[in-house]
């Protein structure tokens, strides 16, 4: 799990200084983030030994949570 840490800095190191010379706007920076995070996310709980949930339980469970789906 260190090593993908690791290499996750690195890249996110990498691309900033990109993002900063190119001025880019904030939207884009904020979906990198984003992206980045759920990445993250999912290679640690797989590195873990954990599946991550499947899209279509997270789906099911919002539509539960506002009561669409009962």
């Amino acid at each position: 799990m260190v090593i993908i840490l690791a290499v996750f800095i690195i890249l996110a190191l990498y691309d900033l200084p990109r993002f900063i010379r190119k001025k880019e706007p904030v939207k884009v920076f904020v979906v990198y983030v984003f992206l980045m995070a759920a990445s993250l996310a999912v290679s640690l709980l797989l590195a873990a030994g954990k599946r991550p949930a499947s899209p279509a339980r997270w789906i099911e469970w919002i539509l539960k949570m506002i009561g669409v789906v009962k």
